[in-house]
């Protein structure tokens, strides 16, 4: 029967998924009137969850309040950390320099003169407004993360944990999750200005996959919906932070992404080689 759940939520999952992005990619693409509709794609994995346990009598066995907190730095850091830690050196040898925006530096009135409807800012204003909307943007997309979480990796990860083994089961659903949202690259609800839907559908996939392996890794490491949630906001709003206050002139957007997808990728399979001990692979295998 578990075996059967497995196919049926995926199956669940790849179709919603083609649903949206047909009705997204058919009025317009990344133009749409209804790209607005690309945050339900964070919601799609949770709805699987619910129509596969309803209609199969699976249960969704999450501890709610596991929340070890010497991970949450882990969680909130790991992923941004390395990401630019390979990106800002690829965009500076291309750059010359690291090219941040002309109203990161500071006019002749001593004032930060922002772009971002922020008005004019003093020094520690400007921190001030930064700080504050990496905080609220991490908050709500870890928010929206929590119901791609519920699928991935609390729903499918320990059923496959049980079948396959923890660290193979880390790689097919970081493999599946990739795979997910190719149809969300060609039909624009994900986008890249200067990247082609189909460049995009075939390259994006690289960098999530390397992603679930570290995000995988912190599910077995925690068990914890939680910290899964956090590390999957953090990556997607403060894993290019750095970048989105920067003009590239030279530097091609899948060098530098490119970059940073492969350092994940090596850290990923060092977590999952040497970053588990026997007792994790214990506890998560019963």
């Amino acid at each position: 029967m578990r075996s059967a759940a497995i196919k049926a939520f995926v199956a669940v999952a790849y179709a919603l998924s083609i649903a949206l992005s047909l009705v997204v990619g058919l009025t317009g693409g990344y133009e749409s009137p209804l790209v607005g509709l690309r945050f339900l794609s964070m919601f799609i994995p949770a709805v699987a969850v619910l129509i596969v346990n309803s209609a199969m009598n699976e249960d969704l066995e999450v501890d709610w309040i596991r929340l070890p907190l010497q991970y949450v730095p882990l969680a909130l850091l790991l992923l941004p950390v390395v990401l630019h830690a390979a990106m800002l050196p690829v965009t500076a040898a291309y750059e010359g320099r690291l090219p941040w925006e002309a109203w990161l530096t500071p006019q002749s009135d001593g004032l930060y003169h922002t772009q971002r409807g922020w008005g004019a800012l003093t020094f520690g204003g400007l921190v001030g407004r930064i700080f504050l909307d990496a905080v609220v943007g991490v908050t709500i997309v870890s928010i929206l993360a929590f119901f791609e979480e519920v699928g991935w990796r609390a729903w499918l990860l320990p059923r496959l944990v049980a079948r396959v083994g923890s660290r193979f089961a880390v790689m097919v659903t970081s493999v599946i999750w990739a795979v997910w949202h190719m149809p969300f690259g060609l039909s624009g609800i994900q986008h890249i200005d200067g990247v082609s839907p189909v460049a995009l559908a075939l390259t994006l996939p690289f960098g999530i996959f390397a992603a679930g392996l570290v995000i995988g890794w912190l599910w077995l490491r925690t068990e914890s919906i939680w910290i899964v949630s956090l590390a999957h906001g953090a990556l997607n709003n403060w894993g290019q932070y750095a970048l989105k206050y920067m003009q590239f002139v030279r530097a091609p957007d899948w060098v530098v992404g490119g970059a940073g997808a492969i350092a994940v990728l090596i850290l990923g399979t060092m977590l999952l080689t040497r970053g588990l001990e026997r007792s994790d692979l214990e506890r998560i295998a019963r």
